[in-house]
């Protein structure tokens, strides 16, 4: 049993992350900011979670006690933005930032002595197939996902001696509500371009997080993870 934050838990991907790890005995700090906590405490009634609200559009200040006592992090915060570069102001351009890079980085920069006292812990940041690949009309989104990747790697190197692991997932469009904003026409589209003409479930995603979490992954690390129905190989 460990203790994993989960940040943007409140979102797709992030409650069936949380699912998963409640179903595999785990306990979490489920990260929401303007979803109703409510219906998260009724979702996971009696079960080892507790939440932490905060805006990660906007730069962390005060370091979570949380942080102090932890086993790992599953980072799956984030928002899409929808604009052409030259249209997108510098507030939004700012909160792309925030939520995707540098919140991730502060979490981490917490996190981590905890991790190196106990010589064990895992990362996993849930980027996107559009940090490999870039996607127009989502520059900026892109770039701070993309920005996600190289940190891995990086973080993966340096937390290796401590025995802590680093890798990503790069989901390709998944089905929730980062699908329920195309008509059905467009989306149709898209399935058209996709292999597998599939869209990707967050209980997948999920199901890769398990295995990067599970003892017989210790060895994996600094990886990036694709899941994209053979959208991207």
């Amino acid at each position: 049993m460990a203790d994993y934050l989960v940040t943007g838990g409140s979102g797709d991907i992030g409650r069936a992350v949380v699912d998963r790890l409640l179903d595999e005995g785990h306990r979490v700090i489920c990260h929401y900011f303007a979803a109703d906590v409510t219906l998260l405490k009724e979702r996971w009634h009696s079960k080892p979670v507790t939440f932490w609200q905060a805006d990660l559009t906007v730069e962390l200040v005060n370091q979570p006690d949380f942080c102090n006592d932890i086993d790992g992090l599953i980072y799956a915060a984030g928002t899409a933005h929808y604009e052409l570069l030259q249209d997108m102001s510098s507030e939004a351009i700012d909160k792309q930032y925030a939520i995707h890079l540098k919140n991730l980085i502060k979490l981490v920069q917490w996190i981590v002595p905890a991790l190196v006292s106990k010589q064990c812990g895992n990362i996993v940041i849930i980027s996107s197939i559009w940090g490999e690949t870039g996607a127009a009309m989502e520059s900026i989104y892109s770039t701070m996902k993309s920005g996600q990747l190289g940190f891995t790697k990086a973080m993966a190197k340096e937390l290796a001696p401590s025995h802590i692991t680093v890798n990503a997932v790069t989901p390709g469009l998944v089905q929730g509500k980062m699908t329920d904003i195309f008509p059905e026409e467009e989306l149709k589209m898209i399935r058209e371009d996709i292999p597998q003409g599939e869209l990707v479930l967050p209980h997948e995603i999920a199901h890769m997080v398990s295995y990067l979490l599970d003892e017989r992954s210790r060895h994996v690390t600094g990886q990036v993870l694709r899941i994209n129905a053979g959208w991207l190989i």
